[in-house]
C-alpha cells in the first residue's frame, strides 16, 4: 500500500491542512496470475474509497497509529482517505471554521481530481469513530446522494440525546452553539431523517456499534431503534467494550464489510 501525507491550503478554511491517503499498489504476494506489476498499474483504475473521520481531540493520524487500517484497506483493494477537523464536531461551527463546508465540499473535489478514487456513491463509503460518528452520519444525511454506506462507532446518536448539551464542554458550544439552535439544523439528525424522508430521497445504508460498557452504549443503542421507527433503518451491532481503541480495531474490518456488501 502507499501511504501518502498530503497537507495543501484549505480555501473553506482559510489555513494550510493535511490528510492521510491510503492507495492500493502492486503486491508480489497477492498477484496469483502473475501479471507484475507494470500490467498492474497499467491496468489501475479507480479506487472504490473509504473516508476515515476521527475522534474528538485525536487528528488524521490516530486510525494509522491504533489500528491495523492499512491492512484492512490492502485486503479489501479499498483506497482511504482520513481528513483532519480538530475538535469542531465535523460542523460549520457557531464559533468557528467551516468544517462542514470543507469536508464535504472542498475535499472531496480535491482528493478525487488529484488521486484515483472513484467517482460512483456506489462506491464511496464513510465511517468514524467518537465524535467521527457524528460525522458520519452527519455527512451522510446531509448529502444522501454521496456514499453507498455510513458506518459511525461508539456514538453514532442524536447529539442532545447523548448528553452533550448537559457536559458544559466549550467545544460543543462553539460547534452546536445553543440547544435552540441545534434543533432543526444540519446537525439534527432526527430533522435531518425527518426532511429526507419528507423528500423522498434515498437514504445510504447506515450502520452503528458500541461496546456494551461504552458510555455512549444506551444513547447509540436508542438512536438506532428510534431512528428505524421513523423509517430510516440503522442497522445496531453491540459487543463487548468501552470507549477505546481495542474496540475500534476489532470492529473496524466488521463495520467496512457491511458497508462493501451489495446494494440491495
Amino acid at each position: 500500500m502507499a501511504l501518502i501525507q498530503y497537507s495543501f491550503r484549505s480555501e473553506v478554511l482559510k489555513e494550510n491542512t493535511e490528510i492521510y491517503v491510503i492507495l492500493p499498489t502492486y503486491e508480489v504476494f497477492r498477484d496469483p496470475e502473475k501479471k507484475g506489476a507494470e500490467t498492474y498499474y497499467k491496468e489501475y483504475e479507480r479506487k472504490k474509497t473509504l473516508y476515515v473521520l476521527h475522534g474528538g481531540s485525536d487528528d488524521a493520524s490516530l486510525y494509522l497509529r491504533r489500528t491495523r487500517l492499512e491492512e484492512y484497506a490492502l485486503e479489501r483493494d479499498l483506497a482511504v482517505v482520513m481528513p483532519e477537523v480538530r475538535n469542531s464536531f465535523y460542523c460549520d461551527m457557531v464559533h468557528g471554521k467551516k468544517y462542514f463546508t470543507y469536508l464535504s465540499e472542498e475535499l472531496p473535489e480535491i482528493v478525487e481530481n488529484i488521486f484515483p478514487l472513484t467517482h460512483d456513491p456506489k462506491e464511496r463509503y464513510v465511517i468514524g469513530n467518537s465524535m467521527g460518528s457524528h460525522g458520519t452520519f452527519k455527512w451522510a444525511l446531509n448529502r444522501p446522494d454521496f456514499f453507498a454506506a455510513a458506518a459511525g462507532m461508539s456514538g453514532a446518536g442524536e447529539v442532545e440525546s447523548l448528553g452533550f448539551f448537559d457536559m458544559n464542554n466549550p467545544n460543543v458550544a462553539s460547534a452546536f452553539g445553543t440547544r435552540e439552535e441545534y434543533r432543526g439544523s444540519s446537525n439534527d439528525f432526527y430533522h435531518l431523517i425527518r426532511k429526507n424522508l419528507q423528500e423522498g430521497k434515498k437514504l445510504p445504508r447506515l450502520y452503528s456499534c458500541c461496546g456494551r460498557q461504552d458510555f455512549f452504549y444506551e444513547g447509540s443503542k436508542n438512536f438506532a431503534e428510534v431512528a428505524t421507527k421513523m423509517g430510516c433503518p440503522v442497522e445496531f451491532s453491540e459487543g463487548e467494550g468501552r470507549h477505546e481503541w481495542g474496540f475500534w480495531d476489532q470492529w473496524l474490518p466488521v463495520m467496512i464489510d457491511k458497508m462493501m456488501k451489495e446494494d440491495v
